[in-house]
């Protein structure tokens, strides 16, 4: 898959992913690819207890990978997607001293 085919597919896939995952406390999503070109799918809740809480639902990554492979990406690919999750309180105390 060439690397612009690969981001569109990706790219198409954030809304649809975050839609699906927005009853578990997704807010956003968004996509990195790795130093290899892999995905990385990172995706946002609000807390740290919706983070944990994400991160122990064994369903996320193969919901993620289905929205993704249906999406165009190749299986490769799909298989080697990682995720990510990060909260917005997390990120509010980067800042604090």
């Amino acid at each position: 898959m060439a690397e612009e085919q690969l981001r569109r597919s990706v790219d198409a896939a954030m809304l649809p992913i975050v839609a699906s995952l927005a009853p578990a406390g997704v807010l956003e999503a968004h996509w990195l690819p790795d130093r290899v070109g892999d995905p990385v799918v990172w995706i946002r809740v609000h807390s740290e207890v919706d983070r944990a809480a994400i991160e122990s639902y064994t369903w996320v990554l193969p919901q993620v990978q289905i929205i993704l492979a249906r999406l165009g990406l190749a299986p490769d690919k799909v298989l080697a997607l990682r995720l990510e999750v990060t909260s917005g309180e997390a990120e509010d105390r980067l800042f604090d001293e």
